[in-house]
């Protein structure tokens, strides 16, 4: 069974630049099981933009915040990233180069409810950073399919992040849009965010 995506996603909001796989190993080694070793910002590659904002995948489309660019996450379906954000010189999110940004992913329900696969989300993230804090959870459709969408907040390498989840499942499949950003830029973003999971849409 292949690591879930939900720890995937938690993790990414942590190093805030970009994230890969081999993290999993070396945070075992940490001497805190919330200490981050920030990847290269190589290691998320930028892809030119197209001329929609329309992301159109295998499975679903999406459209992404103006202005941002589309990226690659390793292990995600597509990401999204706002490359003119910026922050206060000698700022903690500045000092990791930290851009709020957007994954998409997916994962099989393997026979369980929707009710139990977000149970999962936040039993997982919790697993992986106990000091989360969890606040709304609201059930909403998306694209004529059941969603919950989850707020999170958590503090690391002393910048405060705000997550917001959504969980939207169809058939046998489950997708995770997981919008990432600081406290600070949390105002400022909270309606593209909203906008931003509404506009996801399965391929016929």
């Amino acid at each position: 069974m292949k690591k879930t995506i939900l720890i995937l996603i938690i993790l990414i909001v942590v190093v805030g630049a970009g994230l890969t796989f081999y993290f999993l190993n070396q945070n075992k080694n940490s001497n805190s099981k919330e200490t981050v070793n920030l990847p290269k910002l190589e290691e998320m590659t930028n892809t030119p933009e197209s001329t929609t904002d329309l992301y159109v995948g295998d499975d679903f489309t999406i459209i992404r915040p103006k202005d941002w660019i589309q990226t690659q996450i390793q292990s995600t379906l597509v990401s999204f990233q706002n490359p003119n954000e910026k922050y206060q010189e000698g700022s903690a999110a500045s000092k990791i180069n930290f851009k709020s940004y957007i994954v998409v992913s997916f994962d099989n329900t393997q026979g369980k409810t929707f009710e139990e696969i977000a149970k999962l989300v936040k039993q997982q993230i919790q697993a992986v950073v106990p000091s989360v804090s969890f606040g709304s959870e609201t059930d909403e459709m998306i694209d004529g399919q059941p969603a919950k969408i989850i707020e999170a907040d958590l503090s690391q390498q002393d910048v405060d992040f705000k997550v917001l989840m959504a969980v939207i499942m169809k058939d046998d499949k489950y997708f995770t849009v997981s919008a990432n950003t600081t406290a600070q830029k949390w105002t400022e973003y909270n309606e593209i965010f909203y906008d931003t999971f509404r506009s996801f849409k399965f391929k016929k």
